[in-house]
């Protein structure tokens, strides 16, 4: 992948910036609605069909967990941490180097990453320059400019939670002929303009976004990734993290650029309040359905292009990308990721209780058996049912070792950890659904809310409330916590529930780095499971699928991109990397 600075992009601007990728299914969206070409601006913002398609273009620029371009095509955030094991070994897929403890700022992924979303900032930057010029009505220059500077202000989101402060463009759109050099801001600035950017945009946004405009962003969108970017803010990371810890000692130029100067509890209080405000929009409700089958509102939820849930998606045409990447061969996947024994551990059983707990019934011999229900919307283990690749009939996965086609061992494309990813997977059908990728759900919110609440002041009846609604969703009977849990307890319980409610949703590797425990050994290290058949039974062996290392503590965020540094005098480089 080539590398690009921020400035470089800029100095390319009236090359690139104006490019536009069509979608192939004509009618699915409004981001379907898009032209290829290279034009300029007078031409694009003349005219209202090329004024909108230039705005659809910086939808297109959203990537997630399961579509990361920016990075590589190969592997997911969820194969970075303790979540899964990505298929493909070669260093050039960022799992693996990031796995190894190698991450480096010489790596073209970490420029790619850098450059990406800095040129969809600076496309919202022309926008809003621009839309004043355009034909279009007064209302609708108003509310598409809130959705430039929503996504302008989640790209950032983004490189903060990557990369920690980074530098504050505001409204500038750079010249070729200018020279810019200008310093990274503090984390305390990026934060602060994220959440007053968003806080504005939320008067300019519409409640809602009906028909072909479902999927743009909403009022409801912009104050829960305010809520989350104060999150963050208020997590050990950010909250004071590099404040005189062993181990995340740096020097003051370099703390501020990715931490507070010191801690404040209070900041839990803000976030708390902040996803309040979105649950008090009463917009938004689990999707719940325990009466087809328990937990099978957690499933169906993620086929339903709209649902009661979703917050904010990136929109896709009816698809089965996630199928043709995740389920194993004979079921027609590349079985490109591989779920850890940890992440399988955290399901309780049915009833509630963790496995851990001596009255659960759990029995490591049998140990699939009254799982959680979203544990099977989850995770395909050995002697799963699962449809064919043709029809919906159900059969058996086998992935004991030396299974034919998907066991492990058979070839270096099978499972290395005794398991295939499941979720959202359609087992319903062999054609397109209607699923669309989730960046922020109403499941988030809630476990977010009772997080911040917890941490700021106990275990309250709305941490309660809001934890025992997941349960409720997921099909556990009984679904209740138990009363009486302290701060610490709680905490733990909304850990693993944002564990398993959140799995292979670009979710726990940040959640592991804000909380500081991404170097502990049972999150570095990957375990898995090794079944083999005798007989008519299986011997069970636990194993380590990855013996993983951990920079610590670099590895909490990306290094600043060498080509970057390299052009920036101003820059200093993350703590922990060579300058």
């Amino acid at each position: 992948m080539k590398q690009f600075s921020i400035y470089t992009m800029i100095v390319l601007a009236l090359a690139m910036a104006f490019m536009t990728t069509s979608c192939s299914k004509k009618g699915s969206d409004f981001l379907d609605k898009t032209e290829s070409g290279t034009i300029n601006e007078a031409i694009t913002f003349a005219d209202s069909i090329r004024t909108m398609e230039f705005l659809n273009g910086i939808y297109q620029g959203l990537q997630n967990n399961y579509k990361q371009t920016y990075l590589t095509n190969y592997g997911s955030m969820a194969d970075c941490v303790d979540e899964g094991e990505v298929m493909w070994t070669g260093a050039a897929n960022y799992p693996v180097p990031i796995n190894q403890g190698n991450l480096s700022a010489t790596y073209a992924w970490v420029s790619g990453a850098w450059s990406h979303w800095f040129s969809r900032i600076r496309n919202s930057n022309i926008y809003l320059k621009n839309v004043t010029k355009s034909p279009l009505s007064a209302e609708m220059r108003t509310r598409t400019s809130g959705e430039a500077r929503f996504l302008r202000a989640w790209y950032y989101h983004q490189l903060v939670r990557f990369f920690g402060g980074v530098p504050l463009l505001g409204d500038t759109t750079f010249t070729p002929d200018e020279l810019v050099s200008m310093p990274r801001n503090t984390l305390e600035e990026s934060i602060a303009y994220i959440v007053s950017e968003l806080d504005a945009v939320a008067q300019l946004l519409p409640a809602d976004m009906p028909g072909i405009d479902y999927g743009r962003v909403t009022r409801g969108a912009a104050l829960a990734l305010k809520a989350r970017t104060l999150l963050y803010a208020a997590s050990p990371l950010m909250n004071g993290g590099y404040d005189g810890q062993k181990g995340f000692e740096a020097a003051p130029e370099r703390k501020v650029l990715v931490s507070y100067a010191s801690y404040d509890a209070n900041r839990w209080k803000v976030a708390a309040d902040a996803f309040k405000a979105v649950i008090d929009l009463n917009k938004y409700s689990l999707y719940e359905d325990n009466t087809t089958a328990p937990g099978y509102g957690f499933y169906k939820m993620f086929h339903q292009r709209v649902n009661s849930e979703a917050i904010f998606q990136m929109m896709d045409p009816p698809n089965t990308r996630l199928e043709g990447m995740w389920l194993p061969p004979t079921r027609g996947g590349q079985g490109a990721s591989y779920p850890g024994q940890q992440l399988v551990d955290a399901f309780p059983m049915k009833d509630g209780k963790a496995i851990t707990d001596a009255a659960s019934g759990y029995n490591p011999a049998n140990p699939y058996v009254d799982r959680d229900p979203r544990f099977y919307y989850t995770v395909l283990y050995n002697g799963a049912l699962f449809r064919g690749t043709s029809t919906v009939t159900q059969s058996p996965v086998y992935t004991y070792f030396g299974a034919p086609t998907d066991g492990m061992g058979v070839s270096s494309y099978t499972t290395r950890t005794g398991y295939y990813c499941r979720k959202m997977l359609n087992n319903e059908g062999t054609g397109n659904t209607q699923r669309c990728m989730p960046e922020i759900r109403y499941a988030e919110v809630l476990l977010s809310y009772a997080e911040a609440l917890n941490e700021f002041s106990g275990p309250s009846q709305p941490v309660y409330d809001a934890v025992n609604a997941i349960r409720r969703r997921a099909g556990l009977s009984p679904f209740e916590l138990p009363a009486g849990l302290t701060k610490e307890s709680m905490r733990e319980a909304i850990r693993t529930e944002r564990r398993i409610e959140l799995a292979y949703e670009n979710q726990r590797y940040f959640d592991v780095r804000r909380w500081k425990i991404a170097h502990d050994p049972e999150v570095v290290i990957l375990r898995g499971i090794k079944w083999t058949k005798d007989g008519s039974n299986y011997k069970r062996e636990d194993i380590v699928a990855d013996p993983r290392a951990f920079n610590h503590p670099a590895m909490y965020y990306f290094p600043i991109p060498a080509t970057e540094m390299g052009r920036q005098p101003k820059f200093f480089q993350n703590p922990g990397y060579l300058q």
